[in-house]
């Protein structure tokens, strides 16, 4: 029998979690919606809960903070808000790859200023056939020559390095690559439907010069699957804790909203709805702990974190919409989460490798 029954130290951590969300990101996520920003406060309450700095500070506390807690964390902070949950996905991505795979110069170097208590933006950029063309790096004599391009970065702007993911002589490695290194390029944030406060952007890296040791693990390299099938886990964390604050605002509504003399809630077409989304998003969750659970345990994780994200990204759409629709016409108006729901489900859909767990 398969049990990811949570440990006391996950249920605590959950606990918090479900709390900082239901009282400091659900209030605040409309605000940073509409003015497609975060208030700065926000940023680094959100960063003082732990997740990454606690890695920063100490790499040893990878056996304290193993990829399925973490996933456990971002999807409750997620049922507060989505967006909030992505933007410390980013940089916890990167700093657990560096903590996990970097070289001890590379930790010496990167770890210790994503320890302090203000946030900091950083991304994983796996650049692959979506993009403008697969990213390919080059071996020189003094080091490698990387060109990549990849979109909608969240805080693309914000962000002093990427770990960028790149071809070099038929094998994927990851890349250390500085915000001032030349070659390095941030577009302009752009309006996007959804996720609308992380200010995406893309980020392109023309011809960048890189000496040897800007490579993830110097001389060993890495396992780059370890870290895409990270960035998927918490990808598919994030979409269940969206998933789950749709059900859970839908729920009380269909048992109090009376139409031709009973609840809704009563109604077989409705209740049928109700019990689905209540099924899809248990589905949802055990697929990501499942991937999860095999990346702490070191197995490959390729098949079950793929599934994984591609099965919370159709469910997680499919939820919000029916979710809008049975609150009806008052499932469009903005004095409701729900349309903002179903914008963040449907950009969370299309983001792959850039964030971790």
């Amino acid at each position: 029998m398969i049990s990811f029954a949570p440990t006391e130290e996950q249920r605590l951590v959950c606990d918090i979690a479900a709390e900082f969300a239901t009282k400091t990101l659900a209030p605040a996520a409309r605000a940073a919606d509409e003015s497609r920003r975060f208030p700065e406060d926000l940023l680094d309450s959100v960063w003082r809960f732990g997740l990454v700095a606690n890695l920063a500070d100490d790499p040893a506390a990878l056996s304290q903070q193993p990829t399925l807690t973490n996933v456990q964390a971002l999807e409750r902070l997620a049922e507060g808000d989505a967006a909030a949950a992505t933007a410390i996905a980013g940089p916890l991505g990167f700093v657990k790859a560096l903590a996990e795979q970097g070289s001890q110069r590379q930790k010496e170097k990167w770890l210790s200023s994503f320890a302090g208590d203000a946030f900091r933006a950083a991304t994983v950029a796996h650049c692959d056939a979506r993009d403008a063309a697969p990213a390919s790096a080059r071996l020189t004599a003094s080091g490698y020559e990387i060109s990549a391009r990849k979109a909608l970065v969240p805080f693309a702007a914000r962000c002093d390095v990427f770990l960028v993911t790149a071809q070099c002589e038929g094998r994927t490695e990851a890349y250390i690559i500085p915000r001032d290194t030349p070659g390095v390029a941030v577009a302009p944030a752009i309006p996007t439907l959804g996720l609308r406060a992380l200010e995406m952007a893309e980020v392109s890296f023309g011809n960048v010069v890189l000496p040897h040791n800007a490579r993830l693990g110097e001389e060993r390299g890495c396992d780059v699957a370890r870290i895409l099938d990270s960035a998927r886990a918490a990808l598919g964390a994030i979409m269940t804790g969206l998933a789950s604050s749709v059900f859970k605002y839908t729920l009380p509504y269909t048992q109090e909203r009376v139409v031709h003399g009973e609840p809704i809630a009563r109604k077989q077409s409705v209740a049928f709805k109700l019990s689905d989304m209540h099924i899809e998003i248990d589905a949802m969750r055990w697929m990501t702990w499942k991937a999860a659970d095999e990346i702490d345990k070191g197995c490959s994780a390729r098949r079950s974190a793929a599934l994984a994200r591609r099965y919370c990204a159709s469910r997680v759409m499919t939820i919000a919409d029916e979710g809008v629709q049975m609150f009806g016409g008052h499932g469009f108006v903005r004095d409701m989460p729900l349309e903002m729901w179903l914008r963040n489900a449907r950009a969370l859909s299309v983001l792959d490798g850039m964030v971790g767990a």
